[in-house]
């Protein structure tokens, strides 16, 4: 299995002809939470994202700066449809939002092909930065599938290794976005602030599907850190 590593951003004359000039020329986007032209938060990381059937995409986010002024993202901002935050200097957010054109591209291309994001997901200065692994040939067939509207910048590449000192590599893509989920929401939180029957409405999954998600992380992560 082959793992590469890019960078993907929009190119120039896309934004232009999209209307967004302004981040153009000031270096703006996603990464930058702003509430009334003002800084609130900055994100360091997407630690999972999916796209929904109805074209809209969830997702959880760690950011860095006011969680409570991020809070409030969804009345203030169109594109973001609901937002869940944690505490701390450094938090996560649960998004369900309208994915811009480089995410949705990536998404769409990764659901079609046989291939993997190896999460996070990081902003940087020059674009998204994402790993992928798979076989070559479905690698290849991305790239390739990548409309000329994104630039696709090659950092590395190389065969994957997973790395197998990580709790949260033993667990399906599944259960890590429903303990993401539960954390985000306050699942372990002392005292609990959420309950399974909030994370299957979050989600729009059953009670019981939920629970059997979380019973089987939960035993894989213990039985890695303990056995």
């Amino acid at each position: 299995m082959r793992y590469i590593t890019v960078v993907l951003a929009p190119t120039d004359e896309y934004l232009r002809s999209s209307g967004h000039q302004q981040m153009l020329e000031d270096g703006t986007g996603l990464s930058e939470i702003r509430i009334d032209d003002t800084l609130v938060a900055t994100q360091e990381a997407i630690e999972y994202a999916n796209l929904l059937d109805d074209g809209t995409a969830v997702a959880i986010v760690q950011f860095r700066g006011d969680a409570d002024q991020v809070a409030t993202i969804a009345d203030e901002t169109p594109e973001i449809i609901s937002c869940t935050v944690t505490g701390g200097e450094a938090w996560l957010a649960y998004l369900q939002y309208e994915p811009d054109e480089v995410e949705r591209t990536l998404y769409e291309l990764v659901d079609t092909e046989a291939i993997s994001i190896d999460w996070p997901v990081r902003d940087t200065a020059d674009g998204v930065q994402v790993t992928l692994f798979g076989e070559d040939a479905a690698l290849q067939q991305m790239i390739a599938s990548v409309p000329d509207k994104i630039d696709v910048r090659l950092e590395r590449a190389g065969e994957y290794q997973p790395d197998t000192d990580d709790p949260a590599a033993q667990l399906t893509d599944r259960q890590k976005e429903i303990v993401r989920a539960a954390i985000v929401a306050g699942y372990y939180d002392i005292p609990r602030r959420a309950t399974q029957q909030d994370l299957a409405a979050e989600l729009g999954l059953s009670q019981g599907t939920i629970g059997e998600h979380l019973r089987r992380a939960e035993a894989k992560i213990i039985q890695f850190v303990i056995v």
